[in-house]
């Protein structure tokens, strides 16, 4: 296989950095230049980034980030996918259209699909310029306050963070983290059909693989996250203020 296919394979978290290694600005310009040519529907680009290397910035966003501080903190640069209509909206004024995406199920998930396919070519991107990163959705539980911090206007929400830093070897321990069986979520000509075997089998894979981090068995750790449902009622609040839901 060629060398794409194997950085893609041997994808892995790194949440550990060493604290003061800035990116330099053609790898960064590198890096987001590559997320904006990620597909996106008709072209729309629903989405913004932005782009967090002041140390000022990024220390005040790590500060009110919870378990995510360090990473940020220690990034080279921090980066934020949002999904973002304040363009489209700019494009419905020139046109002299009404612009509203309030209960637009369809517009939520354009915007969100636009904004994750950015961040994942931002990863490729800056793991093949050898730096390691973190997707960090659980930012949004302090989307507020972010956004506070940054400003962020109407009609965006925030989809998921991105630290990007150089690896802190002697304390990164992050393995290749096995994935379901493959027949549990992979179909060819059909949908895939899984079972109760198939996530056992999983679980005892996980236990197995043994993550330090992890305190929960695989199954426990969803079924109380969708049990209790922790983001729903911080989400619904910035939808709603963010103009995206009544």
């Amino acid at each position: 296989m060629n060398a794409t296919i194997e950085l893609l394979k041997n994808h892995r978290t790194h949440r550990h950095f060493i604290k003061g290694k800035h990116i330099p600005i053609e790898e960064l310009t590198a890096i987001v230049d590559s997320a904006r040519q990620a597909p996106s529907w008709m072209n729309g680009q629903h989405y913004s980034i932005v782009i967090v290397n002041d140390e000022k910035i990024k220390t005040e966003i790590a500060e009110v980030s919870g378990v995510n501080k360090n990473h940020i903190d220690n990034s080279g640069a921090f980066l934020i996918f949002y999904a973002d209509f304040n363009n489209i909206k700019l494009a419905c004024e020139l046109e002299e259209v009404d612009f509203n995406i309030e209960n637009s199920y369809e517009a939520l998930i354009t915007a969100t699909t636009d904004a994750a396919l950015a961040m994942q070519n931002a990863v490729v991107a800056a793991e093949s310029l050898g730096y390691g990163t973190v997707c960090c959705g659980g930012i949004r539980f302090v989307s507020k306050k972010i956004s506070k911090i940054l400003n962020v206007p109407e009609n965006s929400f925030m989809v998921c963070g991105l630290s990007i830093g150089v690896v802190d070897t002697k304390l990164s321990v992050e393995k290749i983290k096995p994935r379901l069986p493959k027949n549990a979520n992979v179909g060819y000509n059909a949908f895939p059909t899984s079972n109760k075997e198939l996530i056992g089998e999983y679980v005892n894979t996980m236990i197995k693989f043994a993550e330090a981090r992890e305190t929960k068995t695989w199954t426990k750790k969803f079924a109380d996250f969708y049990g209790a449902k922790p983001l729903e009622t911080v989400t619904q609040e910035v939808l709603k203020e963010q103009k995206f839901i009544k």
